[in-house]
């Protein structure tokens, strides 16, 4: 690390030089007792064609999340779960007191045997019937009986065939209130719909519960979605963006699809990148905000995310067009603005620069001077010197800074 003086100085020397477009050289030859060269690493700049991007920002949320309730109502006899708990789906949230339904399905019981009881009594008395008719028009046949008792047992045969199908009937009815009463039971156990957290509780054993009342907040974490607001001047770019999003990344080509990424990139509030799969909008412009949401769902890959996290995007906003790109690496930060290092005949000459946007690990940039295939310094420019001589090594080597570590 330099000491105050140096350091200092050495600020006040790059502020001159970014101020007057690192444009100085020194004409006196070097001395003999000057420093041997810093050990660095460089990259080239490359070039790509690539959509101009503006930032935005949003909120990460959770694709699912429900506020879980009883059908039924009752007392809650036990609450299995608490805040902050992980759930998988059709695992048993709580349950109800159940005593009554218990109840009824007894009386069900009894009700079915009974049905079952007057079936076998109304088929006996429908063979009875059968067998009167069968022996009233035997009589009749040989002139043994009158009209009238030919007509009361045909009665007789009809009202003990509707006994038993009204028999039958009842047991049916009792079928289907057994059924009803199953799932009745089976309501009385609240269960998670999908896995997820426990976010909140609304009840706690013993309490009583009303039909539809809250039990318990569940939220997804398994799956989340970036939600960006997006001012209403950008809706016609990413209109045309969602409409040819497979045939813009195919088109954009170089870094672009060099960098696996959509034109559309999202970090989070500690600048980590998030990794986007299906990109929508919702077609509707808020009155208030002037803006419309972008709707992307993000893939964790094991990252500490949740559901609220502040998020920045950076979305399209215009035509494809080449830019030339740099590591993130190479861009330091000073007094005058953003600036890097770039290799001039063995020495570090620093160049003011404009960052347009971020893409992945590397930046769109802007700067006079620089173009393709200039070499910048990625690695040991944090402790250069202005017009200080560099010695760039292979990438296998480490640096003397590193091995100090």
């Amino acid at each position: 690390m330099l000491s105050p003086a140096p350091a200092l100085k050495s600020r006040i020397l790059i502020f001159a030089l970014l101020a007057s477009g690192g444009s100085w050289s020194f004409a006196q030859e070097e001395p003999s007792h000057a420093p041997p060269p810093t050990p660095v690493r460089v990259e080239t700049v490359r070039e790509g064609l690539l959509a101009p991007r503006k930032r935005v920002f949003g909120e990460l949320r959770a694709a699912q999340q429900s506020t879980l309730a009883f059908q039924e109502s009752g007392i809650v006899r036990e609450l299995l779960v608490r805040e902050g708990q992980a759930v998988l789906e059709g695992m048993v949230i709580a349950r109800l007191d159940a005593t009554r339904i218990g109840l009824e399905l007894r009386v069900n019981a009894a009700n079915r045997a009974l049905a079952s009881t007057v079936i076998l009594e109304q088929e006996a008395v429908l063979a009875r019937a059968v067998r009167d008719l069968a022996l009233i028009k035997k009589a009749e046949s040989v002139g043994g009986t009158n009209v009238r008792e030919v007509a009361d047992s045909e009665s007789d045969l009809s009202i003990a065939q509707a006994k038993l199908e009204a028999a039958h009937a009842s047991l049916a009815v009792e079928a289907a209130s057994l059924a009803v009463l199953e799932q009745r039971l089976r309501d009385h156990e609240l269960r998670a719909p999908f896995a997820g957290v426990i976010t909140k509780r609304h009840a706690d054993t013993g309490a009583w519960l009303g039909e539809g009342a809250a039990v318990v907040d569940l939220q997804a974490t398994d799956h989340l979605r970036a939600w960006l607001e997006v001012p209403q001047e950008f809706y016609e770019p990413m209109l045309a963006f969602t409409k040819a999003a497979p045939e813009q990344s195919r088109a954009s080509g170089g870094e672009e699809q060099a960098h696996g990424s959509s034109a559309i990139e999202i970090r989070d509030a500690l600048d980590h990148p998030l990794q986007t799969t299906t990109v929508s909008f919702v077609p509707s412009v808020d009155p208030r905000s002037r803006s419309f949401p972008v709707i992307l769902d993000v893939r964790a890959d094991g990252a500490k995310l949740a559901a609220g996290i502040a998020l920045t995007g950076f979305i399209p906003s215009g035509a494809l067009a080449n830019r030339l790109i740099v590591s993130r690496d190479a861009v330091l930060h000073g007094d005058a603005g953003p600036f890097l290092f770039v290799v001039r005949d063995d020495v570090a000459v620093p160049l003011q620069v404009r960052i347009d946007f971020p893409i992945g690990d590397d930046v769109a940039i802007e700067a006079d001077g620089l173009t393709v295939g200039s070499r910048v310094v990625t690695e040991g420019n944090e402790r250069l010197i202005p017009m200080s001589r560099v010695a760039p090594i292979a990438d296998a080597t480490p640096l003397a800074s590193e091995g100090s570590k």
